[in-house]
């Protein structure tokens, strides 16, 4: 049977290319970041309304159900932690058009098992003949999500409390993805042991990061150095959080709060519109880096 390629499964945007559909810095001419994968409907029924099914991607726990379609870009939506790939790490599930009721906070699912139906639901409109599933895999930042939100000075309200979408960063899911199947990876840990550091960022800051509280096992050293000031932390280029150095104040060498080195050149490059530094030459973060270390200080 002939293998069946990326258009048999991918939904693209109104634009109508392929690559609108993958993650990354693909829409809008490249200035606007996705940050999973959109997979068309297979199936439908008599008024072209999806019928497919929403199947776990793996073991996991449910953490979040969202019902109310009008309260989120995302729809009905489903956030599922995986905590034997890594405690925070989770796969989100929006657009659906329906939930059974045994799908809720707590619940435990196997993978495979049906969680859900395909639609199309969102706080705007998706036509039919665009229903999908749009899918991510990614790590959840940690519960002080809400006072974060707080600080943001946002028009509306947080309704999604920390499994809100803006609460978990992303990764490349279709390269993830021909990784398992090509038998490159074994599974999503190996996956993230191989991402690359685009940048090394310094923070000065004694606190302990929200996504540790989750996840000490994402911490180098063992235990707090003496005269622990700082943290050395290691960025994929889209901003995924990978390693975290704990660093004595007697490291400090200068008075920037931040400052940011480019590891490879190449991957810092290769997200453009979510580039991790405000220049090649300053050393200083971008917007999206400044955010993503503010969320992670919280408090």
């Amino acid at each position: 049977m002939k293998e069946r390629g990326l258009s048999h499964f991918a939904q693209p945007t109104v634009s109508g290319r392929l690559e609108s559909a993958l993650w990354g810095c693909v829409r809008n001419g490249g200035s606007r970041f996705h940050e999973g994968i959109d997979l068309k409907a297979l199936n439908k029924d008599r008024r072209g309304e999806a019928t497919d099914g929403i199947y776990a991607f793996d073991d996991g726990v449910v953490r979040y159900v969202n019902l109310n379609p009008s309260k989120s870009s995302y729809g009905r939506y489903i956030v599922v932690e995986h905590p034997q790939w890594m405690p925070g790490m989770v796969t989100l599930y929006a657009h659906l058009s329906a939930v059974p009721d045994r799908i809720a906070a707590g619940v435990s699912v196997r993978g495979g098992e049906t969680i859900a139906t395909m639609g199309r639901s969102a706080s705007y409109t998706i036509p039919r003949k665009r229903a999908h599933l749009h899918f991510e895999i990614g790590m959840w930042l940690g519960p002080q999500f809400q006072n974060w939100y707080d600080q943001q000075g946002f028009d509306t309200p947080n309704d999604h409390q920390a499994y809100n979408g803006m609460n978990i960063v992303g990764t490349n899911v279709w390269a993830l993805l021909q990784s398992l199947r090509s038998g490159e990876v074994r599974n999503v840990l190996e996956y993230f042991a191989m991402q690359q550091t685009a940048v090394l960022v310094t923070v000065w800051d004694d606190g302990i990061p929200d996504i540790l509280r989750v996840n000490p096992e994402l911490m180098t050293n063992n235990i707090l150095p003496a005269g622990h000031a700082g943290w050395r932390i290691a960025f994929s280029a889209s901003g995924l959080p990978l390693r975290f150095e704990a660093i004595s104040a007697s490291e400090r060498s200068g008075p920037k709060r931040v400052t940011v080195e480019v590891v490879d050149e190449r991957l810092a490059k290769a997200d453009a519109c979510v580039s991790m530094m405000q220049s090649r030459s300053s050393g200083s973060p971008s917007n999206r880096l400044s955010s993503l270390l503010n969320r992670l200080f919280t408090n």
